[in-house]
């Protein structure tokens, strides 16, 4: 590559010459660093990304938030606003993968960086569709991912009594499921999906793990973090109540790939046991701990919290593979590899590459600070 050419279409073209391109590369697969953020609008979208992050401030709503997905992120290098260049992502992981993943996750995943950040925002907007996604041999054949799209969502926020979709009921009968949904996306019929697929308070701070074939969805009123498998694309919707999108038409659903991929076996009280796992302490510090959220033998990631509740810096370690991190509650931290010092702000989420090793995080103001943290098992 000569050159890279940044024509995004709000600002000037900038660019960067081809060396200057590997170089950066190279520094960022042995740092910490973020990618830019970006919210899409959609017809169930809410505010909260506007009003607490002043994203997007002029659109109909925030409902997407892009914080690292790795088909869509860049990574801003130079000097300020108008003379920044932004590069792909993708291509510090294709020129460096194993200092970026890890020699195990290189060798399962090749180039493709296996786990997602992102937030959807139903506060003052609606409830999603209730979907699920491909099981693993399914998304090869059809879709041609080489891994599927497992999820958890993290409800980061709240406004008030709300609800998570996740799971059958255990007296769920899959045919009438079936036939109801048919009805709604030919002939229009609404239907009560609450018939068929169970409801959980959205309690803040806690994980739902959503394997694939598993029916979820967030209900209105919430923030989620969705920590997933890299798939993005392929939300196999059994209904989304009926409604509209910017044309006026009623919106998709893909009622025979939803229930091909249905997991008849994720019902009943198997779902708050199996998927809404209690915090399990794994290491502390005077001031500081980490948990296990949650993990399930068919998930490749894991997704842990980590606490500072005092000035004593946590210790952590990529030897084995990255980390991905977010704020999820106080100021933010300062992250610390070698000599360099880099900010996490609340909401804000960061790459530490495999080749970063040893780090460490400082709390930033007086009070107590949480940040989910991934990482492939």
């Amino acid at each position: 590559m000569d050159r890279w050419v940044d024509a995004r279409p709000d600002r000037g073209i900038t660019s960067i010459d081809g060396a200057t391109l590997r170089a950066t590369a190279e520094t960022l697969a042995g740092q910490p660093f973020r990618t830019r953020p970006t919210f899409n609008t959609t017809p169930w979208g809410g505010h909260w990304g506007q009003r607490v992050l002043a994203m997007n401030t002029e659109a109909p709503n925030t409902a997407l938030g892009y914080e690292l997905i790795a088909p869509e992120s860049g990574v801003l290098v130079g000097n300020g606003p108008d003379r920044d260049v932004e590069i792909p992502f993708g291509i510090v992981v294709a020129l460096h993968p194993e200092k970026v993943l890890g020699a195990a996750v290189h060798d399962a995943f090749g180039t493709s960086f296996p786990v997602r950040f992102d937030y959807l925002d139903t506060i003052g907007g609606d409830s999603l569709s209730v979907h699920c996604h491909p099981q693993s041999d399914y998304m090869q054949r059809v879709f041609g991912w080489p891994y599927t799209q497992h999820e958890t969502y993290y409800v980061m926020e709240t406004s008030g009594d709300r609800s998570i979709y996740l799971g059958l009921r255990g007296d769920v009968d899959i045919d009438t499921f079936s036939a109801q949904a048919h009805a709604a996306d030919h002939d229009g019929i609404p239907f009560a999906i609450e018939d068929h697929v169970q409801t959980f308070p959205a309690d803040r701070h806690q994980l739902f793990l959503i394997p694939a074939g598993t029916p979820h969805g967030s209900g209105e009123g919430n923030v989620v973090l969705e920590v997933s498998a890299t798939p993005y694309l392929y939300s196999l919707r059994f209904y989304d109540w009926l409604r509209r999108g910017a044309d006026g038409t009623q919106r998709p659903v893909h009622v025979e790939h939803a229930f091909a991929n249905l997991n008849p076996e994720r019902r009943g009280t198997d779902i708050a046991r199996d998927l809404i796992q209690s915090p399990r302490p794994l290491r502390d510090g005077a001031s500081w701990s980490e948990e296990v959220l949650g993990a399930l033998p068919e998930m490749f990631f894991q997704v842990r919290r980590l606490v500072l509740a005092g000035d004593e810096p946590l210790p952590d370690d990529t030897t084995s593979g990255f980390h991905v991190l977010t704020v999820v509650e106080g100021g933010g931290v300062i992250v610390c590899s070698g000599d360099r010092e880099h900010v996490l702000s609340y909401a804000e989420t960061m790459v530490v590459p495999a080749a970063v090793g040893t780090y460490t995080l400082r709390r930033i103001g007086a009070a107590r600070v949480r940040l989910v943290k991934a990482l492939t098992r």
